[in-house]
């Protein structure tokens, strides 16, 4: 017989979260284990996303900041964050 990947565990959960755990498996035509497994996984996996934005969105500040620095020492103006922000310089040449 062939091993398996799964593991069988007992929760318990309430009556109104076992309801819309019931409504969503009826809509989606999966059965109860699966809907439930699909929902974790979902979760799981925005966690992960929105761990990765945050660092996204962390190194395009920095890269911002960088880029309007170099303008405002090149030009000695104020910077326009706009070309900070697309990486070009006042001609608008990359």
């Amino acid at each position: 017989m062939a091993e398996k990947d799964q593991e069988h565990l007992r929760i318990r959960l309430g009556a109104k979260l076992l309801k819309r755990i019931d409504a969503a498996r009826e809509k989606s035509g999966r059965t109860r284990t699966d809907e439930i497994e699909a929902r974790l996984i979902e979760s799981f996996t925005r966690l992960e996303m929105q761990e990765v934005a945050k660092i996204a969105a962390r190194e395009m500040l920095v890269e911002l900041e960088r880029r309007a620095r170099d303008l405002g020492n090149r030009s000695g103006k104020m910077v326009n964050f706009y070309e900070a922000l697309m990486g070009t310089n006042e001609e608008g040449a990359k």
